[in-house]
């Protein structure tokens, strides 16, 4: 499978004007021969407007939450078939800060069941917010995966990606080092062949994002099982994204 970058623009771009001139220089700079999937992820208002008028193939676009429901009486929430007949491919679900407004690990897994069945690739955040020495964490990792992923259905491995997204990077002034991330998402796919059996969990594409820049995924890049990045800030600098991108071109 192709690795996977995904930019998480956040609320940093705010107006259709910014979005599309940031896409033109991001079109501009990808590499010739992509080896790589790209994904942007505006706020979900500017996620269609944004795909329709996008010319180019090289770029995917998604959006940053989605509901649990297909339809019905739910104001102020995003319907995923509305989403997928906008263009749009892929969906951010259960990430850090989502989590910390209130998102359980069971309302990631009825958003992602709902998302897979309404032909959006969901990119399900898991991680620990906070690590310890005695090991405690993997414990809260290991209940992390596994309830986010109890709905989905385990013929469906190939169609959503994990996200490694751990709170107490997020913000961080340098990522981890490759080595930690490394061996939590050797941990994650152990945990989810513990579920599913080794053939599924190694269709499970997992990727790392947390105080993600193009220094960081040149060592990311290079370090075994890492199959893509999920940066945010660095997702809204061109220049800075494009290089991630590059990073996982080789």
């Amino acid at each position: 499978m192709k690795k996977l970058i995904v930019g998480n623009w956040k609320l940093y771009i705010n107006t259709p004007q910014e979005g599309k001139k940031l896409i033109r220089d991001i079109d501009k700079k990808l590499p010739r021969g992509l080896k790589v999937e790209v994904a942007l992820c505006p706020q979900v208002s500017l996620a269609p407007l944004l795909k329709s008028s996008y010319g180019g193939k090289r770029i995917a676009f998604g959006t940053q939450d989605v509901f649990f429901e297909e339809g019905g009486a739910h104001t102020g929430q995003t319907s995923p078939k509305a989403l997928v007949s906008s263009g749009i491919k892929y969906v951010i679900i259960g990430h850090a800060e989502r989590r910390r407004e209130g998102d359980t690990d069971d309302v990631v897994a009825k958003k992602a069941t709902t998302a897979i069945k309404a032909k959006l690739h969901p990119v399900i955040c898991v991680g620990e917010p906070t690590r310890d020495t005695e090991g405690a964490y993997l414990t809260y990792l290991t209940n992390n995966v596994v309830s986010s992923l109890a709905r989905i259905n385990a013929v469906d491995a190939s169609k959503f990606t994990i996200a490694y997204d751990p709170l107490w990077a997020i913000g961080a002034t340098e990522a981890p080092s490759p080595r930690i991330v490394a061996e939590a998402v050797m941990f994650i796919r152990k945990t989810i062949a513990d579920m599913w059996g080794r053939e599924r969990a190694l269709k499970v594409r997992i990727i790392y994002g947390g105080s993600v820049n193009a220094e960081s995924a040149v060592l990311f890049a290079a370090t075994p099982g890492i199959q893509g990045l999920l940066p945010g800030r660095a997702s809204v600098n061109a220049e800075e994204f494009t290089n991630i991108v590059r990073a996982f071109q080789k």
